[in-house]
């Protein structure tokens, strides 16, 4: 597909995409009226502090950073957590704005801030997203789990399933990382010659980015440093449940008396909904959370609606206005960075 062809295709399934919202709106019966009366009945100062309660993720974020930075400095370095804070909020205001392209802005500006190279960055980056990945599975598996409340729900024996899969998953995801970080040349081996019996391609491909991780691992190195960095994840995802909290007390009942037990469940779904994504437009995290408040806690639509737009907003694009107040401090366009980003981009390790 040629550049003018994909910039004329995503205002298309844009427009596509709204059509058929609209339309199933429609069909079902939509009263805009009771909509709008819910977005006017919302507590916008509940609204901003949990826009505030976002943000602080993002310095849990760059304290994270900091903490894997410390192996990789030389000697009488050091980097703080407030010196990662604008790459962060910049990084992730780019992201939101401007789709996958804007993935590797805070490795290149954490690289161009501190003199590391820009692959280092980018092995950050994986473990990174390992980190969150083991912190969103052990609080969502926890909630699914241990709580009571969930028993009462539509589906609750499934739940517990699905909370029992996802505790082996999160079991799999810490024993890759133990054996990935004291046995990863046997791990490797062992990897590429179980898979190239089914494809020698496959396996090298496999034992090559095993590899590479393991060398971003070397960014953890102490004991002291993994338990930071997981007390962090934690507290990154601690702030989000908390926001999703904050945002449905804005709302009347009876979105307002969802329990905290209820609002991990939700942020469950949204987090899922979010690895579905409409082509070119997104929306999969607001369709699936807007389903799980209407179909599993009998929220009505116009007001579940409502709040899945205000969650989207705040936790998705709330963090547009201060990243770009950070680039205008530092001087940094968001496009130009990701477009040198991208040129100097590395072969991916994740």
């Amino acid at each position: 597909m040629t550049g003018s062809v994909r910039k004329a295709a995503v205002p298309i399934l844009f427009v596509l995409a709204l059509a058929l919202v609209g339309w199933k709106l429609h069909t079902s019966h939509f009263e805009w009226a009771a909509f709008w009366a819910a977005c006017r009945s919302v507590d916008w100062r509940l609204l901003l502090l949990a826009t505030l309660i976002l943000w602080t993720n993002f310095l849990f974020r760059a304290a994270r950073w900091a903490v894997f930075l410390r192996p990789t400095l030389p000697p009488g370095h050091r980097v703080t957590t407030w010196q990662l804070v604008g790459p962060q909020f910049i990084g992730f205001a780019g992201l939101a704005a401007l789709g996958r392209i804007g993935e590797l802005i805070r490795p290149y500006l954490v690289s161009r801030r501190t003199g590391l190279s820009f692959p280092s960055q980018i092995a950050v980056v994986a473990v990174d997203r390992v980190f969150d990945l083991g912190a969103f599975l052990l609080l969502f598996a926890g909630d699914l789990l241990l709580s009571n409340q969930l028993k009462t729900l539509p589906f609750s024996d499934k739940f517990r399933l699905f909370g029992v899969a996802i505790a082996a998953l999160w079991l799999l995801l810490a024993l890759f990382l133990l054996l990935t970080t004291y046995a990863g040349d046997p791990f490797t081996r062992v990897l590429r010659g179980s898979l190239s019996h089914i494809s020698a391609k496959a396996g090298a491909t496999v034992a090559d980015r095993v590899l590479q991780f393991k060398d971003g691992l070397n960014t953890v190195r102490s004991a002291g440093d993994f338990l930071l960095a997981a007390l962090l994840s934690l507290l990154t995802w601690g702030s989000i449940a908390l926001t999703y909290l904050v945002v449905c007390r804005a709302f009347p009942s009876p979105l307002h008396e969802l329990t905290a037990s209820y609002v991990i469940l939700l942020l469950g779904f949204s987090v899922v909904g979010g690895l579905v994504q409409l082509p070119g437009v997104g929306g999969g995290a607001q369709v699936l959370t807007i389903t799980a408040l209407t179909v599993l806690f009998k929220i009505p639509k116009e007001l579940a609606t409502s709040a899945g737009i205000l969650l989207w907003v705040i936790t998705s694009m709330s963090v547009i206005v201060p990243g770009l107040l950070f680039a205008r401090a530092e001087q940094v366009s968001l496009r130009s960075v990701a477009r040198q980003s991208t040129a100097t981009e590395p072969q991916p390790v994740y």
